[in-house]
């Protein structure tokens, strides 16, 4: 978990190729999206609200898991939005012999607290980018909604975005003392083995990089246009993909953070009129943070598009690792 565009997925599908974890290639956003929107998951109606979604996404078809069986294990034993997700990860474990799970939700970064109350043991592992790369990259994907003084520069709003989100996911996970790990995405790929040996001490597990790169789960073995493999290829771009202006702008906002978690910057300080604009987005994410808090409005404000069918790559080698796990 952690900001969109850190290296969350790289991370999930090196655990997925070291072996042992339910392979399910795909996000769930059960307690960031199902979870406001259907009132928390506390009543029956809205459990089967959330239900009918699921079984109508992608995300459900990627389980491979039988509709009728996943109806089943819902209505009878789900409660909350923890045990939703439980419910179907254990029952894929089931079918596939293995008896851990991971999860790779970035925005459940934002959700800490709220699933270790729900799943006791659960392990956080917080993945972080330099939020300057972060930038480049989700301006150009324009996620996020720049103020209407930034209307035509998108960086600074992902900028801001990202300063908010990890240090409000830092903020959740040091609530949880050990059950919660930083990793540092430019330490993955340009130290992978020094990285998995402190995520291997951190679940208790061996994740030896060689057999992982051998067996190759998606990025790792076919790396997107973002990750290309453990290269460290797409480091330090944002100096050449920003607008000089904005690659000045977006350094001088984030100096503090960036510094607080380990990076350097070009900057002494940010400007004040950065640092107020800084502020300004910062409380409208809390704001909508907010929001989802409040079942009737979440209700209302919680967009369900990631579940829209045709929404996700469904492919029949993701397909086959689901009903065979790690025999694929």
């Amino acid at each position: 978990m952690g900001s969109p565009r850190s290296g969350t997925t790289l991370l999930y599908h090196m655990l997925l190729s070291a072996g042992g974890f339910v392979r399910y290639r795909t996000e769930t956003h059960v307690f960031s999206t199902l979870a406001p929107r259907f009132g928390g998951m506390r009543r029956r109606a809205d459990i089967q609200g959330a239900l009918d979604v699921w079984l109508g996404s992608d995300c459900h078809t990627l389980s491979a898991l039988p509709a009728d069986v996943v109806r089943d294990l819902v209505e009878r034993d789900c409660r909350s939005p923890g045990d939703f997700l439980r419910l179907i990860m254990e029952e894929m474990g089931r079918r596939q012999g293995l008896r851990r799970w991971a999860e790779t939700t970035p925005a459940h970064v934002l959700h800490m607290r709220e699933i270790a109350a729900q799943l006791p043991g659960a392990l956080f592992i917080h993945v972080v980018r330099d939020g300057r790369d972060v930038a480049a990259s989700l301006s150009r994907q324009r996620w996020i909604r720049p103020l209407p003084t930034d209307r035509d520069r998108p960086a600074l709003a992902a900028a801001a975005y990202w300063d908010w989100v990890v240090r409000a996911g830092r903020r959740e996970g040091r609530a949880l003392g050990d059950a919660y790990l930083e990793v540092r995405y430019e330490e993955l790929v340009d130290r992978p083995q020094e990285v998995l040996d402190r995520v291997g001490a951190f679940i208790d597990q061996r994740l030896d990089h060689e057999d992982i790169v051998r067996v190759g789960i998606g990025s790792v073995g076919r790396p997107n246009t973002s990750f290309p493999g453990a290269t460290g290829g797409f480091q330090g771009r944002w100096r050449t993909e920003l607008a000089p202006g904005d690659a000045r702008d977006v350094d001088a906002m984030l100096v503090r953070t960036l510094r607080a978690f380990g990076y350097e910057s070009d900057s002494r300080n940010a400007p004040l009129r950065l640092a107020a604009r800084a502020r300004a987005y910062a409380a409208r994410f809390a704001a909508r943070r907010a929001l989802k808090a409040f079942a009737p409005l979440a209700r209302r404000s919680t967009s369900l598009d990631f579940f829209a069918p045709g929404s996700m790559r469904v492919t029949a080698e993701k397909l086959a690792q689901a009903v065979a796990g790690d025999a694929t």
